[in-house]
C-alpha cells in the first residue's frame, strides 16, 4: 500500500521509503497498528479501536498502540511527521488519500480467502476426529450371535438353550457340547432353570454356562459356572466333572 513516499507491506511487515531506499521491519504491534489506520484513511481512530486490531476484543494495550505511533512517526521522519496526527483524547488519524478500489478489493479478497481457508482446515479436523471415532479410538465391540434352541428333556420340562457366539470366532465344538450339556439336564428329575445360555472364550479353552430360572413366588434364580480345559481337544463337560457339578439347581 502506497503511504505518499511510503510503501507499507503489510503480509511481510515492512515499511519502504522509496527516496532513501531505506527499509524497516515492522513488529507485530507497529504492522497492526499501521494496518488499521490505513484502512480507515483520514478517519480518527481511538486508542481502544486500534488495540483490537479489527477484531472485537483487545489484542494489545493503549499503552503498547502509542509506543507503536512513536516508532512508526521516528520512520516516517520529520518530513513526514504529520502522516500520523494525534488528536488529544480522540486518537489517531492517517493523512493519507483513501486507497485505491483495487486494494480494497484484494484486501477484501485476502480476508475472504483467509476465512475460507480456517472454515476449510475447522471441517477437516471435524472430519478426523469423526473418523478417529468410528473407527479407532471408540469403535463399539459387536454384540455376540445368539442361537435359540428350544428344548424339551425327558421329563417333560422345556428349556431354551441359547449359544452367544462372538463374531470373531466360530464354534467349532457346538453339536457335541450340546449334546453333553442335554444330557446332564435330563439326569435331572426336575430342572429349576427355564434357559440356558453357552459361551466360549475366545481362546476356545473356557466354556461359560448361564442358567436363569424362576422361584415359586415369581423371583429371578440365576447360576453360573465357568469350566477350563486347556488340551489339544477340549472336552469341558465329562463323567467325572458332572459327579462333582450338578446343573439341575
Amino acid at each position: 500500500m502506497r503511504l505518499k513516499i511510503f510503501e507499507f507491506d503489510i503480509a511481510n511487515s515492512q515499511l519502504f521509503n522509496s527516496e532513501t531506499q531505506s527499509s524497516f521491519h515492522l513488529t507485530r504491534t507497529e504492522c497492526q497498528v499501521l494496518e488499521q489506520l490505513a484502512a480507515h484513511p483520514n478517519q480518527v481512530m481511538s486508542k481502544g479501536q486500534l488495540a483490537c486490531a479489527g477484531s472485537q476484543t483487545a489484542v494489545m494495550s493503549e499503552s503498547a498502540v502509542a509506543k507503536a505511533v512513536f516508532t512508526l512517526r521516528k520512520y516516517f521522519g520529520e518530513a513526514h511527521a504529520e502522516l500520523i496526527e494525534t488528536f488529544p483524547r480522540k486518537g489517531y488519524r492517517l493523512n493519507i488519500t483513501p486507497p485505491s478500489a483495487s486494494w480494497s478489493q484484494q484486501s477484501k479478497i485476502r480476508k475472504n480467502y483467509l476465512i475460507l481457508t480456517v472454515t476449510v482446515l475447522f471441517l477437516s479436523c471435524i472430519a478426523v476426529v469423526t473418523a478417529m471415532h468410528q473407527y479407532i479410538l471408540f469403535k463399539e465391540v459387536d454384540a455376540p450371535i445368539k442361537t435359540n434352541r428350544n428344548i424339551v428333556l425327558d421329563n417333560g420340562q422345556k428349556v431354551i438353550l441359547t449359544w452367544l457366539e462372538s463374531p470373531t470366532i466360530s464354534l467349532r465344538q457346538e453339536v457335541p457340547i450340546e449334546d453333553k450339556v442335554i444330557s446332564a439336564l435330563n439326569r435331572c428329575p426336575h430342572l429349576t432353570w427355564g434357559r440356558v445360555y453357552l459361551a466360549f472364550s475366545n481362546d476356545m479353552q473356557v466354556l461359560n454356562i448361564s442358567m436363569l430360572g424362576k422361584t415359586p413366588n415369581g423371583g429371578t434364580l440365576m447360576r453360573n459356572i465357568k469350566t477350563i480345559d486347556f488340551s489339544l481337544s477340549p472336552e469341558f463337560i465329562s463323567e467325572q466333572w458332572l459327579e462333582e457339578v450338578s446343573l439341575c439347581d
